[in-house]
């Protein structure tokens, strides 16, 4: 999943460096690092949990933005994404090509930076 949302970003977004992690630890390690000006972020990580990744990297650097991207459109998950500072929420699936134009709302001008998780 994560090297196919790659490709689509890469394909979508150039001229956008695209980083990823396999979990949410190694994604905070990149973001210190990196400084993303957006990181999509999934809920289910080996380890920490996407919430509390999110909450973390929201923590360090209030000015990324972050995309909660899951397998469950289940409204506590969004409840909880919005809470922890997540700035979008997009479902997988049926819905996950929205994902660009989402990051693209978000981000007129396209972000230099996108961190799919």
């Amino acid at each position: 999943m994560q090297e196919a949302m790659t490709a689509m970003l890469s394909r979508s977004f150039p001229s956008c460096l695209i980083l990823a992690a396999d979990s949410a630890e190694q994604a905070l390690e990149l973001c210190a690092l990196q400084a993303p000006e957006l990181v999509v972020m999934d809920i289910t990580l080996p380890g920490m949990n996407g919430i509390d990744a999110t909450r973390a990297i929201k923590d360090r650097s209030p000015e990324t933005l972050v995309i909660m991207h899951s397998s469950s459109d289940a409204q506590i998950y969004r409840d909880e994404a919005s809470a922890a500072g997540a700035s979008a929420f997009v479902a997988k699936g049926r819905h996950s090509g929205r994902l660009a134009s989402v990051i693209s709302g978000l981000r007129p001008g396209q972000p230099d930076t996108i961190f799919p998780h």
